[in-house]
């Protein structure tokens, strides 16, 4: 279990940082774009781990990355984009477009628009996680102000 945890943290990181050189982020905020990525996939692997369907594991996820985009953000002067592009990298259904795609070519078409359901499910929740968060901001921000 401890090494398991330890390889998804690893990974994760390094899929994160290896998508942000491929972005070119700054090399000073490379980290950081790793740690939200990090950050969003021990949410999205500790809440399926705990039984979670893999819908709503991408959600907190995606809001997980959201957070701390926003707060490495803020606290750095950069734009949240430099950290949760690269964050939600590991979270996206690689593996289940492909599934989608290769039903698709050969002709199981009944396969092809369940996996693609899945991943109109997934990439929702991917968006939905990042913009929720921001208007939960948003929202709290206007009414402490006023």
């Amino acid at each position: 279990m401890i090494l398991t945890i330890i390889e998804q943290v690893v990974l994760s990181f390094i899929t994160s940082v290896g998508f942000a050189i491929i972005m070119r982020v700054p090399k000073d905020a490379l980290i950081y774009s790793g740690l939200s990525g990090t950050g969003g996939w021990l949410v999205y692997w500790l809440s399926g781990f705990i039984g979670l369907s893999v819908t709503i594991s991408t959600f907190l996820g995606a809001l997980s990355i959201a957070a701390l985009s926003y707060y490495f953000a803020r606290h750095r002067h950069t734009p949240a984009t430099l950290y949760n592009i690269p964050g939600i990298v590991a979270l996206v259904p690689g593996g289940t477009s492909y599934q989608m795609t290769y039903h698709l070519i050969i002709g199981e078409y009944s396969k092809a628009v369940g996996f693609g359901i899945r991943v109109a499910a997934i990439a929702g929740a991917i968006a939905g996680g990042l913009i929720v968060f921001d208007l939960a901001r948003r929202n709290l921000r206007n009414k402490i102000i006023r």
